[in-house]
C-alpha cells in the first residue's frame, strides 16, 4: 500500500509538471513576447470575465440602436419586444 501511495504522489507530481510545461510552450506559441506569463488563472478568469461584460454591454447598446432605427422607419408597426434585451 505505502508503495502505491508513493507511486501516486509520483505520477501526480509529474502530471503537474506536464501540464505546467504543455500550458508555457503552448503561450509561448501564442504569445511570443511572453504577455500573459504572469497571469495566473485567477487574472485570466477576471480579466475574461471583464471582456464578456463588455462584449454583453456592447451587444445591448447595438441592439437598442437597432429597434430604435426600425421604430424611426416603420412607425406604423408595432414591436414586441418583451424579453429580448435580456
Amino acid at each position: 500500500v505505502k508503495a502505491r501511495n508513493e507511486q501516486i504522489t509520483g505520477l501526480e507530481e509529474k502530471l503537474r509538471t506536464a501540464e505546467a510545461t504543455a500550458i508555457s510552450e503552448e503561450e509561448r506559441e501564442i504569445y511570443p513576447d511572453g504577455t500573459y506569463a504572469g497571469f495566473s488563472r485567477v487574472d485570466f478568469v477576471r480579466t475574461v470575465l471583464d471582456w464578456q461584460g463588455s462584449v454583453v454591454e456592447v451587444s445591448s447598446s447595438q441592439f437598442r440602436n437597432v429597434v430604435a432605427q426600425i421604430k424611426l422607419l416603420n412607425p406604423n408597426v408595432e414591436l414586441n419586444l418583451s424579453g429580448l434585451d435580456e
